[in-house]
């Protein structure tokens, strides 16, 4: 027989089909790959828990709430545009907890160890007492797991007791599928924490270059040698901008843990990428006008007029000349937009602190109620 380089021509195995592998054409990485493989694994169990002899009809109504659901999830994965991450996990989770009601005894206790393991490891608040007890042997998920896996003590090892009648078992799945969903729901919030922070870091991103396109654009008019004389209104813009771009890269570089897990996400992008700018821009702006007015900080030139800072403010920094002091001033207003919430509320106690000492200074000392004039000073002697 002649040997041939070419493939022989045959359709390629259903399942192969299914599981996505002709997919990779249209751009699928291996994440979605791995996602296809988890829908085929669930869509075996759900073949293997058909061939059953004893199914009643709130099993077959559950296996058909499965198959939809597998079938949703399949379109998911099709679907080429739009976020379906977690609809599709939702769709998973669903089928996963709806199995652990009408799969097999024997097929269930593996089953049943892996998810007290989860639930021990991820479940760590309140409810882990509520579902494990003091001990972890005397809540009600152990004990579940102790029955199907027929184990009476803990040196008796595998006992010959019976199966689990009809109602011991409903009770014992039930119990699995409650806290199979608890550990879902801590597994899908975590996953939900990470795409909102991914997310408004990548926006942030793409605000931040913005901000540095149009900062260019205003340097190109030779602010930097006109330093402090256009101030207004190009200076107070690029100030501004400098606040905003602290703001924005503190976004960046945050990974913060938002409380709840579902629910609209408009205020968390709102927040991060409209109303911190906002305050990072005018803690830069509030520092620029504290230096101009020499109140709490002043950004000071060797070769500037003598006497031109009276030496009232608490910070003194002295550079070589005008652009230095320019530079000087843009990075003391990205250190404020970083920052910007715990310096406003420093910044102004000072601010207050200061105005009113200078205040009692400046007013004369009140007398007390009822209290004669002071006499009129004699003139003084030639």
């Amino acid at each position: 027989m002649a040997a041939t380089d070419t493939l022989p021509d045959h359709s390629l195995p259903e399942l192969l089909k299914r599981v996505g592998f002709l997919r990779r054409r249209r751009g699928f990485g291996s994440a979605t790959q791995l996602l296809w493989n988890r829908v085929e694994s669930d869509d075996s169990l759900l073949a293997l828990c058909r061939i059953r002899t004893d199914l009643t009809d709130e099993d077959q109504a559950i296996l058909k709430q499965c198959q939809e659901r597998l079938d949703t999830a399949r379109w998911c994965l099709d679907k080429p545009t739009g976020r379906w991450s977690f609809s599709f996990w939702e769709l998973i989770h669903d089928v996963d907890g709806l199995l652990l009601l009408v799969m097999p005894q024997h097929m269930l206790v593996p089953r049943a160890l892996e998810i007290q393991q989860q639930f021990a490891r991820r479940v760590t608040d309140s409810r882990a007492l509520l579902w494990l007890g003091t001990d972890k042997e005397i809540g009600p998920l152990p004990q579940c797991v102790h029955r199907l896996t027929r184990v009476d003590g803990p040196a008796s090892g595998a006992s010959t007791a019976p199966l689990l009648d009809a109602e011991q078992s409903r009770y014992c799945r039930s119990v699995l599928r409650g806290a199979l969903d608890m550990v879902n729901q801590q597994v899908d919030k975590t996953f939900w924490q990470l795409s909102i922070n991914v997310l408004i870091q990548v926006l942030s991103t793409l605000l931040l270059l913005a901000v540095f396109g149009t900062s260019f654009v205003i340097l190109s008019r030779t602010l930097v040698t006109d330093w402090p004389r256009s101030l207004v209104p190009w200076g107070l813009l690029l100030v501004g901008f400098a606040g905003a771009s602290g703001a924005i890269a503190s976004n960046m570089m945050a990974k913060e843990r938002f409380v709840v897990a579902t629910g609209a996400t408009s205020r968390f992008f709102a927040y991060h990428l409209l109303v911190k700018p906002v305050i990072g821009a005018f803690a830069a702006l509030v520092l620029l006008f504290l230096e101009q007015s020499s109140m709490l900080l002043s950004v000071e030139t060797r070769n500037g007029p003598a006497g031109a800072v009276d030496g009232s403010g608490i910070l003194h920094i002295v550079v070589s000349d005008g652009q230095a002091a320019f530079f000087t001033m843009m990075a003391l207003a990205v250190v404020a937009g970083w920052s910007a919430d715990k310096l406003l509320s420093s910044v102004m106690d000072k601010v207050l602190r200061r105005l009113l000492g200078q205040s009692e200074k400046v007013l004369p000392p009140s007398s007390p109620a009822g209290a004669p004039p002071p006499p009129p000073l004699a003139p003084a002697a030639r």
